[in-house]
């Protein structure tokens, strides 16, 4: 027995001897970094990598704009929508303001916030038309989806949760940095989900194929030990930064792992179960499980693990990410398999349990391969009819950039976007940021015309919707901006004197009329003046004729003073009058008479006096008609006035009614055509605020906002990134502005930049891939041919798997496949897609020496059952990221998981078959082989030792293969 075990390989035998601690050793490797270290999902959240590359032009621009701008270095941009059940009033203002304030202060998270709405001057431009909304745009710390960015997202939010907003109005984040972050989340959200359904599902299928729990639980184990162990290493190499992870990586490497590991066990049970059902001893069934498996799994594993591992050289973050954590992972499922699972194995066949519950039945799958031999040609043709129906799919692939579709609508970004597109349309919430930079300050009549003239190339863009820049801050041109305008505006002290010229006219008209008024009153007047001059002199007359009576009276009563004079005296004397009333009355009797005498005086003076104005009368009277003549004179003058002011007033608004149509069609218009700021219009204080938004504060670099009319996120948006930037280059043709540099950032941009990176990164990871498959399948198979059959027939499948998923998830479903399923299809694929071409061709050279034909209807039958099992295990596995919460991961799932269905059971059950049917012996060039075997071929020559001494003579390499075989 000792002489037998000194033959035994070391790997296997050493494996066989150490199974128990080799247990151990996992065990404690599983278990030791998942206690020590955060689950993988937690570290890939702490440690997550951006969405673009730091090479891409989009995010290189952005920082350029922010820092030029000196607001922001981030290309990370989120908005927050306010919306309100009725249009927003003072309220909403006052929590907006409260919100932006306490955003302000938190320097951690918020780099610059776009305060649109807080200025009345642009307050317009960032409100929806029926009032109801508005938006604001934040720059956040961290590159859009780094582990940053995705921290300041929930910073922001959780900012926003905690204040109080006023009835009936909420607050949204929404945008792309927030997009991104919840895309990460809600991958996590479906990890423990999907991992667990997966392992059932394997559970299940293992349990259908070897109907033994025992097997099925210790299979599972193995596999759960696996993952542990790989999730745990590859976290603890994330949590030191060694290694860069995403939402794709953690997911995709649970799912790699769990499938590849699941993969290598069917493999070594399924040839522990041929060596068993041969009749072999357990521990010789054990060895000769290893011998015949291990190479398969170390080239199987080597192959997943560089061809992921050739990732490394992509330049988009998110394949990066994937290409050293998966690799990593699984090389620790691969040395897990190569060890663990055997030790696992000799252990638990001590107890029989992995003895086989069941005869292997190869009828089926030798039938197949008979038919194969029989008639190759024919099932070729078929396979690749079939293979058609997915590559006749591939023309009319579509992808989408836009990551909404593929997350839940209850996601936090996909809330606000809906509540933000009930008012904007989704392109308002990621426009392009283009800046010009140039050598001089551009705050000049000059360079404001060729700006203009950018923003006028780029509007006129088919599905461009608006442009906003310094000339136009509202997307339209500024008013009374264009020249016709100006030229109109050289007569605006005419046009709004000609108001007042009418009405001073119309003056004229009313001092005429009051000339007419006062003619007629100096007529009246005349009239009574003259009626006023008759009677001053019959009243002279009459003044004349009193006077001499009163004369006469004086002279008689005279006469009787003079006889009553002593009687007159004695009352004047006797000092008792006073107190007779008769003394007291004759006494003023008599003073009345010496009245008369003073009455007489003033009489005369009167008479005097109306002789003068009897004089007077007359000449007033004769100064009248001239006064007459004169008002009329000046009426006249005054209508003449008139009617020539007012003919020179009508010529004036005739003069000026087709300059003033002419500026008020180009006003009303919004025309660009001929678009001019004079030079006092840069001291206008509004026009100061609007060069803060949109020129640097050197005033060297001026930025546009630019509007696509669509999604930004869509193919279409995407193809307006080079016209846009060829729009801005002709514009500036020959101006002072030639010669200056262009930095143009945003949604479409970034997206414009990935899709370039990913087509490169493709084309790298698939020569690289490739030719590393190439190169080990050489080394395994050691024929060229076979090796670039299994490379041709991977490539193939490929096309046609991608096809598939195109034919499911574009035209039944109507979903387009997100940019990243291609690339990670294709790479994961060529990582997996040479595994069961391995295990068949392995099995092929192992059953050579029987013939070719023979020995793949042997190949056929011994390995059918379990590469299929192995193949549809996998396939289901990755169909699992279905019940995820991220459509992406769904998507990455079934179109891998088509692929692997395909390549199990048309390429390897029956297209590299046939192939190698056809090719005959040329199949393992540069091997030499026999189509049929030896002994049938040289029996006319001896007998069976001689034949086999002849050829040992004659080809001794291909004899010490033939016994090493044997």
């Amino acid at each position: 027995m000792s002489n037998h075990s000194s033959r035994r390989p070391v790997v296997p035998h050493t494996i066989h001897r150490l199974a128990v601690p080799i247990l151990l050793f996992w065990l404690a490797l599983a278990a030791v970094p998942n206690i020590l270290v955060p689950q993988l999902e937690e570290v890939g959240r702490l440690h997550n990598v951006g969405l673009s590359s730091p090479e891409a032009p989009s995010y290189q621009a952005f920082k350029h704009i922010g820092k030029v701008f000196h607001e922001f270095d981030t290309d990370s941009s989120a908005m927050i929508v306010l919306e309100g059940d009725k249009p927003l009033g003072a309220d909403a203002h006052k929590f907006y303001d409260a919100m932006v304030h306490k955003l302000e202060q938190d320097k951690k998270h918020v780099q610059h916030i776009q305060d649109f709405w807080g200025d009345t001057l642009t307050a317009a431009g960032s409100q929806s038309s029926d009032g109801k909304a508005a938006y604001v745009q934040l720059f956040l710390n961290g590159a859009q989806g780094e582990a940053l960015s995705n921290e300041s997202v929930d910073a922001v939010r959780a900012t926003i949760d905690h204040m109080q907003p006023p009835p009936g109005v909420k607050a949204y984040l929404t945008g792309a940095a927030p997009l991104i972050a919840d895309q990460f989340t809600e991958g996590s959200k479906g990890s423990n989900k999907v991992t667990a359904i997966t392992v059932g599902v394997i559970a299940v299928m293992l349990f259908f194929v070897y109907r033994s729990f025992s097997t099925t639980l210790l299979v599972l184990a193995t596999v759960l030990i696996e993952m542990a162990a790989a999730r745990g290493f590859v976290a603890f190499l994330g949590s030191i930064g060694i290694l860069p992870l995403s939402t794709y990586a953690t997911n995709l490497l649970t799912l790699l792992v769990i499938a590849a590991g699941t993969d290598y066990a069917i493999f070594f049970v399924g040839r522990y179960h041929e060596a068993r059902g041969a009749g072999e001893e357990r521990e010789d069934a054990f060895y000769s499980m290893y011998r015949g498996t291990s190479h398969v799994v170390l080239g199987s594993g080597l192959t997943v693990a560089s061809a992921v591992a050739c990732l490394r050289f992509t330049r988009l973050p998110y394949f990066q990410s994937l290409g050293l954590p998966a690799a990593i992972g699984i090389l620790v499922a691969l040395a897990a398999s190569l060890t663990l699972g055997p030790a696992i194995l000799t252990l638990a066949s001590h107890f029989g349990l992995f003895d086989p519950k069941r005869v292997l039945q190869t009828r089926g799958w030798r039938r197949i391969g008979t038919a194969i031999v029989r008639w190759p040609a024919p099932i070729l043709v078929v396979s690749i009819a079939v293979a058609l129906i997915g590559l006749l799919a591939l023309p009319g692939y579509k992808t989408s950039y836009d990551t909404r579709p593929y997350i839940p609508a209850s996601a936090a970004a996909n809330v606000g976007y809906t509540a933000a597109e009930r008012h904007f349309p989704r392109s308002r919430l990621e426009p392009e940021l283009l800046m010009i930079e140039a050598d001089h300050d551009l705050r000049n009549p000059a360079d404001m015309l060729v700006l203009d003239k950018v923003a006028k190339g780029i509007v006129h863009i088919p599905g461009i919707a608006q442009v906003q820049s310094i000339t136009r801050p509202l997307g339209a041109p500024l008013d009374h901006s264009s020249i016709a305008f100006q030229i109109s505006q050289q007569s605006i002290g005419q046009v709004q004197n000609l108001k007042y010229q009418m009405d001073r006219a119309q003056d004229l008209l009313r001092q005429s009329a009051e000339l007419t008024k006062t003619i007629g009153i100096l007529h009246q007047q005349y009239a009574l003046q003259q009626q006023l001059a008759g009677a001053t002199h019959e009243e002279t007359q009459k003044f004349h004729e009193t006077l001499a009576i009163i004369s006469e009276v004086r002279d008689k009563l005279a006469n009787f003073d003079d006889f009553f004079r002593p009687l007159h005296s004695y009352f004047y004397w006797d000092k008792h009058c006073y107190d007779i009333p008769a003394c007291f009355a004759l006494r003023n009797t008599f003073e009345a008479l010496d009245s008369i005498d003073q009455l007489t005086e003033k009489f005369e003076d009167l008479v005097v006096s109306l002789d003068k104005l009897d004089t007077i009368q007359p000449q007033l009277v004769g100064l009248i008609p001239p006064q007459i003549a004169s008002q009329e004179i000046n009426q006249e003058l005054v209508l003449k006035n008139f009617a020539t002011n007012s003919g020179i007033a009508n010529q004036s608004a005739t003069a000026n009614d087709n300059p003033a149509a002419l500026g008020q069609a180009f006003d009303k218009a919004k025309n660009d055509d001929l678009f001019y700021l004079p030079p006092e219009v840069f001291s206008n204080p509004d026009f100061k605020r609007g060069l803060k938004l949109f020129v640097s504060p050197d005033g060297k670099a001026a930025r546009m906002i630019i509007t696509h009319e669509g999604d930004p996120a869509e193919p279409a948006a995407i193809s307006h990134v080079e016209p846009i930037k060829l729009a801005a280059h002709e514009a500036v043709k020959n101006t002072p502005l030639a010669g200056s540099s262009f930095y143009l950032g945003g949604t479409a941009a970034t997206y414009k930049d990935i899709g370039d990176m990913e087509s490169y990164d493709l084309l790298i990871v698939t020569i690289a891939s490739l030719s590393l498959i190439l190169l080990i399948m050489m080394i395994i198979t050691r024929s060229l041919v076979a090796a670039i059959v299994i490379v041709g027939t991977v490539a193939l499948s490929l096309g046609a798997s991608f096809g598939l998923s195109v034919l499911v998830w574009q035209y039944f479903l109507g979903i387009k496949l997100y940019w990243v399923i291609l690339a990670l299809a294709v790479m994961i694929l060529l990582a997996v897609g040479s595994d069961y071409n391995l295990l068949l061709i392995s099995r092929f050279k192992e059953e050579i020496h029987a013939g070719l034909k023979t020995g793949i209807i042997r190949a056929m039958a011994g390995s059918g059952s379990v590469v299929t099992a192995a193949g549809v295990v996998f396939a289901v596995t990755m169909c699992g990221f279905v019940f995820s919460g991220l459509q992406v991961l769904g998507q990455i799932g079934t179109t891998i998981g088509l692929g692997l269905l395909f390549d199990t059971l048309i390429v390897r059950s029956f297209m590299t078959p046939t192939i190698a049917t056809l090719l005959g012996r040329w199949f393992w060039w540069p091997l030499r082989v026999r189509p049929r075997p030896a002994s049938q071929m040289l029996q006319p020559y001896g007998s069976r030792p001689a034949v086999r001494q002849l050829l040992l003579w004659d080809d001794p390499d291909d004899m010490n293969d033939h016994v090493t075989q044997r």
